[in-house]
């Protein structure tokens, strides 16, 4: 997948569509809205899909899409996300590119963005949580910044 993006509360799907659409010219019915396994093996292919989170899971709500989103969008992941915080105000996940499963990209409401640690029990499960910063983020004062560890040091 060229986007994975996890929000931590819920957009809109409405809203989400209508800002892809005014945004991007991204047809509404083009967005998948509901869990992945819910969709007809003989539905036409989207060019994303919107997916609520299993009960309880923080960062949940997952915008996942591949070459076709890149195209209508021109954008990267983390931009798109930055994008999609500041027009929501709502936090975001994305993978920051390392080989650590446990180190993402916060992408904060008003776009700014940094690396954190998440909860490596909670991560197994699906569910990300974020312990602290690994560098300090401009929109995110509240949150503590500790070093990262050599093993997780670009």
């Amino acid at each position: 997948m060229v986007y994975y993006i996890q929000f931590e509360d819920e957009l809109p799907a409405v809203d989400l569509r209508r800002f892809l659409k005014e945004s991007y010219g991204i047809a509404p019915e083009a967005i998948y809205v509901g869990r992945i396994g819910d969709r007809s093996a003989d539905d036409p292919r989207p060019v994303a899909m919107f997916t609520p989170p299993d009960d309880g899971e923080e960062f949940g709500w997952m915008l996942i899409g591949d070459t076709e989103l890149a195209d209508a969008t021109g954008q990267g992941e983390r931009e798109l996300a930055a994008a999609l915080t500041r027009a929501f105000g709502v936090r975001a996940l994305v993978d920051d590119g390392s080989l650590f499963p446990d180190t993402w990209l916060l992408v904060s409401t008003d776009g700014s963005s940094g690396r954190v640690l998440v909860d490596e029990d909670a991560a197994a499960d699906g569910d990300l949580r974020i312990v602290h910063a690994l560098e300090p983020i401009r929109g995110e004062p509240q949150l503590t910044v500790v070093s990262p560890p050599d093993w997780a040091r670009d």
